[in-house]
């Protein structure tokens, strides 16, 4: 993929950008002393999912993703609310550019749906649902390079998933092998869930209420994490998206 243009802000570059896969794999392991902080409580930066105005330095960030990114109504199409983590990281810097996202998709299954997307930034949130239905990382590999390819977008952003506590061991061997192929293509594997990993592969406490989606806290959590995130990758080094 092409590099992306040089960067549109300057932000101070933070240790939450996890570029190999040892890194990535030891902070999941890690964050128990760190996951309890509480969430921020702060009002989202556009209520209701409205977008904030937006300016000709904002960052386009494209969303493609399930449940954890589709948002209450389960469907990306039908617009942000409180469950969508991009209601809290747009602004500042960042503008919603479209994507795709729906409850319960696959890998696979973005990869069929989405279209291509005018933007600077993609965030690509995948893969419990592969764990859910037993699909190993290798067997979905070849999608998530269709999503990149599809979108288009000057730069890519692999983001981890959470902890899944009907198969945590599992989702910790997916997340490994996700993370090791993003690190040997160039692209940025990010953590934004570091807030909410607890020991052996669950949940930090009350950070979800079901095993598998953060509460409404984690959401805007979430949400915060990665616009900082996103920033982040825009103030590094235009190589650190494969070329």
């Amino acid at each position: 993929m092409t590099p992306g243009s040089s960067p549109r802000r300057s932000v101070r570059r933070r240790a939450r950008l996890l570029g190999t896969a040892a890194t990535v794999t030891a902070a999941a392991l890690a964050v128990a002393l760190s996951a309890c902080s509480a969430p921020s409580t702060t009002a989202p930066r556009a209520e209701g999912g409205v977008a904030p105005a937006a300016s000709a330095d904002d960052l386009r960030v494209a969303v493609v993703g399930d449940s954890l990114s589709a948002g209450r109504s389960g469907f990306l199409g039908n617009g942000l609310d409180d469950e969508s983590w991009m209601t809290y990281a747009q602004g500042d810097g960042v503008v919603f550019a479209g994507g795709w996202a729906r409850a319960g998709a696959t890998v696979e299954q973005m990869a069929a749906a989405v279209s291509p997307v005018d933007a600077d930034v993609l965030v690509l949130m995948g893969g419990t649902n592969d764990v859910r239905h037993g699909t190993r990382f290798a067997e979905a590999e070849a999608s998530y390079e269709s999503i990149i390819g599809t979108v288009g977008a000057d730069r890519v952003l692999i983001a981890a998933i959470p902890p899944y506590q009907p198969a945590p061991e599992e989702a910790m061997d997916y997340e490994a092998d996700l993370a090791s192929w993003a690190y040997g293509e160039g692209y940025p594997l990010i953590d934004p869930w570091l807030f909410a990993r607890g020991a052996d592969g669950q949940w930090a406490p009350a950070t979800s209420a079901d095993g598998i989606h953060p509460t409404a806290a984690g959401y805007e959590r979430l949400g915060r994490e990665l616009h900082e995130l996103i920033l982040d990758e825009a103030a590094s080094p235009a190589d650190s998206t494969r070329g």
